[in-house]
């Protein structure tokens, strides 16, 4: 195969596609660009598709650089997948079929180039990216000269673009006007510099997945989640793509941001607040017209979205993926899964403070909550009753029901009187676990146990409140209890009314017993032992002045020091009014340890002062 004479060939043009240089070539012989390849031995098809053998034969032949004609190559590397230096493209963000040109870059070529002057126009690389679509030297769109994709014809640029030379002035005059965007800049620069730096989460996509990313985010923000591809024109899409740039170029916050306007803009309309209803377009095309996994960086920070701010859990799939986990809930959902109604529901979150006053208007799907501080609140939901329910369920006759209430002997999960809800509701595992507390000490009733009384029959005999015998009974002071069998519930608890005398009517001056300093202290009976074995409480024996029963107990005056001095966990978090988890997490920042070890003492205990001086250093820290 010999060269052609120098004469005989125009030279490579800067930023030329192999296939416009082999057109201009062809055309300078009269020949057509396959008939010109078949002549010299190699196929047009193979110059196009950039095949290493083709662009050395072609270079030779027309005296190039095949250096610089592989620059330029759109390099087919499998069905509809090519390559432009270390770029990867999709036969979709290449520009095939329609020749796309810049009629005032074609005047330029005219006017200064050499040799015949049907030869001088030469097509460049941009020309061929499909989301390029505008000539950032003239600032204007790119106008299609041609959409002729025969088989003997196509990719023939310089056949092609014949036809449009003569009215190339008209072209240029009419070609609307529009500003080269950051979106193609950012394409433009991944094609010149493999290391490109400007915006580095989208750079981390394929060169086709960031354009078409940034042209999906584009026009789901400016047209709306229900867009028709097809009835976007081309200066819609560059409007799209410059928008989607901006979005995507800020990476997750950005994309975020774009989703969360979205959920807001659902909100005003109907349906379920699922991602399919509310992203639309969007998420239909990642998930039923898109199995690429060069989108899957885009699929992950919308299904972590979803997963965060949506009432998804485990049984909702995103993009084909379960979801493991649940951070929301809403009214529904929850109604669902504790079998709650949803109406009495909504009333029970609110007054219990996880959901505002003000979406109680919304509907039930759009009413939603943290999953994971709800969660022990979902699960007595299932289980709640009224004041009236619990006194039936714990057999308690009236009107003791509401003096135990009143006592806080039997808590609401959720206190009502309010003009969203009327009742309280308590739970059955609350209600449960107060008679296991009344029944702790107890022993079946035997026929030699004569004397012990129901709880409201003791206190008579004792002439004292029912609630009394209720906290001794509680702060296990009472060491005489029984139960009967045949009776249920609260009513089945039997106490000695002798006992109950000598404990409310004899007491050793100034000090506690360790029942006392377990409710003062908040804590639980091995708690205290802990402390006292381990010398942090001071600790006496006493004789019990009626049981004449060695007993150990503390003085008023050594509860007071320890007090000042220390405080646990749950206390502290009571007096400050800030959850415990939040407190630990604050104080192990802060490197703040325990006073003593948790492990050994059963709970934890931190210097009162130490802990209030950091935690009053934090808020002027905020405040400033």
């Amino acid at each position: 195969m010999s060269q052609l004479p120098i004469q005989m060939t125009v030279a490579l043009a800067n930023d030329e596609t192999p296939a416009s240089l082999c057109s201009r070539n062809a055309l300078l012989v009269g020949r057509t660009a396959r008939d010109f390849c078949h002549d010299a031995g190699f196929t047009f098809q193979n110059v196009v598709d950039g095949k290493p053998s083709a662009l050395e034969a072609l270079a030779y032949r027309c005296r190039a650089d095949v250096d610089l004609l592989a620059a330029t190559a759109a390099v087919k590397v499998a069905e509809r997948r090519y390559m432009i230096g270390e770029q990867t493209l999709v036969r979709e963000s290449l520009s095939r079929k329609t020749l796309r040109v810049c009629p005032h870059c074609l005047s330029q070529d005219i006017e200064s180039g050499r040799g015949p002057e049907r030869t001088r126009p030469y097509g460049r690389l941009l020309w061929q990216i499909e989301p390029i679509r505008t000539c950032r030297e003239h600032g204007i769109a790119l106008v299609a000269v041609s959409d002729d994709d025969h088989p003997h014809r196509v990719h023939d640029f310089a056949m092609l673009v014949q036809s449009s030379l003569s009215d190339i002035h008209r072209l240029a005059s009419e070609a609307p006007r529009r500003r080269w965007s950051a979106l193609e800049d950012h394409l433009a620069g991944r094609l010149k510099n493999p290391g490109y730096g400007e915006a580095p989460w989208l750079s981390t996509l394929p060169f086709y997945a960031a354009a078409k990313a940034c042209e999906i985010l584009g026009a789901i923000a400016v047209r709306g989640i229900s867009f028709v591809a097809d009835a976007l024109s081309d200066a819609d899409w560059h409007e799209a793509g410059a928008v989607g740039y901006d979005i995507a170029a800020a990476g997750e916050a950005g994309i975020r941001s774009l989703l969360t306007r979205l959920q807001d803009g659902f909100q005003q309309r109907r349906g379920d607040l699922g991602p399919r209803s509310v992203f639309g377009r969007l998420y239909e095309w990642l998930a039923h017209e898109s199995n690429d996994p060069a989108y899957d960086p885009l699929r992950d920070i919308i299904r972590k979205h979803v997963i965060e701010t949506m009432p998804v859990g485990p049984g909702d799939q995103i993009f084909g993926r379960e979801v493991t986990i649940r951070r929301l809930h809403s009214v529904r959902s929850a109604s669902l899964e504790t079998g709650a109604h949803p109406k009495r529901l909504r009333k029970l979150l609110h007054a219990a403070g996880h959901i505002p006053a003000e979406v109680l208007a919304l509907s039930d799907e759009r009413i939603v909550f943290d999953a994971d501080e709800a969660h022990g609140f979902l699960d007595r939901i299932t289980e709640a009753m009224s004041l009236n329910e619990a006194r039936e369920y714990l057999n308690i006759p009236r009107p003791q029901e509401r003096h135990l209430f009143e006592a806080g002997h039997i808590r609401p999960f959720v206190l009502g009187g309010t003009e969203v809800l009327k009742d309280h509701a308590f739970a059955k595992r609350d209600l449960d676990a107060f008679l296991d507390r009344l029944l702790i000490d107890a022993s079946e009733l035997a026929p030699g146990d004569d004397g012990f009384l129901p709880i409201s029959a003791a206190a008579q005999r004792a002439t004292c409140s029912t609630m009394k015998v209720v906290e001794l009974l509680l702060s296990r002071r009472l060491t005489r209890v029984r139960y009967r069998p045949d009776v249920a519930g609260y009513l089945s608890v039997m106490v000695d009314p002798g006992e109950v005398k000598d404990l409310l009517y004899e007491r050793t001056e100034g000090t506690l017993s360790l029942r006392e300093v377990e409710q003062m202290l908040r804590s639980s009976t091995r708690v205290v032992a802990a402390l006292i074995e381990l010398g942090h409480l001071g600790a006496s024996v006493v004789v019990h002045p009626v049981s004449r029963l060695k007993q150990r107990v503390v003085s008023e005056q050594e509860l007071d020091r320890f007090t000042k001095r220390f405080v646990n966990l749950h206390s502290l978090a009571k007096e400050s009014g800030v959850h415990f988890r939040k407190l630990a997490v604050q104080f192990r920042e802060n490197e703040i340890e325990p006073a003593f070890d948790p492990l050994t003492v059963h709970a934890t205990f931190y210097m009162r002062d130490h802990v209030f001086e950091t935690m009053k250093q934090s808020t002027s820290d905020l405040v400033d």
